[in-house]
């Protein structure tokens, strides 16, 4: 993994939603994403014509996108089509856009053909109260240590931190240590018999975030427990999950 180009400045991850794919193979797949209008950071640092804003995956390489119609820098509208991406289905894929680089005089953006195209977001959010952070030296207790509480009818956003997971390069590379990232990340909640159950978790509303993914819990039976898994796989085939546990209690009176 490594930065795109030196002469960009920002990036910020995409969510490709590849969650209802047939099958989980990789494959060419096409996706496409819009720009937030209240993104400040980038309406505010990019060229008018838009030929600083490029498209490229975890491991820094330009993938073929285009701007659909409609592009519109005053009015703050911009959706990117990236055509035939090498995919992992039935996962949230990581991808990421690159912006500000003012002196980019000549457009990047190819002519793109595009079928079945999945959805991709990105994420403005920043953690906040229901944060996992896996230690370097995990614990040798049989359950997970972070715990959070929620009613039975309760959607959480919970924020797994994983920078902390990943590794550095030992010189720099286009002016970064990154060596590498996320390229795909799957949910599980799990009971005690280690059995998943989809209806506790939200899987497409998984976002990135600088360092973090967040993942939506939801459900449960009140005075149950499950652990909340987020299991990525890196750019060097890492395999890691990250886990905490959802205790959901109702919390009604006793009589």
């Amino acid at each position: 993994m490594t930065w795109y180009n030196t002469s960009w400045k920002q990036r910020q991850a995409v969510a490709i939603d590849a969650t209802g794919t047939a099958d989980a193979t990789v494959a060419s797949r096409d996706t496409e994403f819009g720009i937030p209008a209240d993104w400040d950071l980038f309406w505010d640092n990019i060229r008018s014509d838009f030929f600083d804003v490029v498209v490229a995956d975890p491991n820094g390489n330009l993938l073929n996108f285009s701007r659909k119609a409609g592009a519109n820098y005053a009015n703050r509208v911009l959706i990117l089509e990236v055509d035939g991406y090498a995919t992992k289905g039935q996962s949230v894929v990581q991808i990421y856009v690159y912006f500000q680089n003012p002196d980019q005089g000549s457009d990047l953006a190819v002519a793109t053909t595009m079928s079945n195209v999945l959805d991709g977001s990105i994420e403005l959010s920043r953690p906040n109260a229901f944060l996992v952070r896996q230690p370097i030296l995990r614990s040798p207790s049989s359950v997970p240590q972070t715990a959070f509480v929620k009613t039975s009818t309760d959607e959480i956003d919970v924020y797994f931190a994983v920078d902390n997971l990943l590794n550095d390069r030992a010189v720099k590379y286009n002016n970064r240590l990154l060596y590498e990232g996320i390229d795909y990340v799957n949910i599980f909640a799990l009971n005690a018999a280690g059995a998943n159950d989809t209806g506790r978790y939200t899987e497409s509303a998984t976002a990135f975030i600088n360092g973090f993914v967040r993942v939506r819990a939801k459900g449960g039976s009140s005075g149950s427990d499950y652990a909340l898994v987020c299991r990525f796989v890196t750019t060097e085939t890492q395999q890691i999950d990250i886990r905490c546990l959802i205790q959901v209690r109702d919390q009604l009176p006793s009589s």
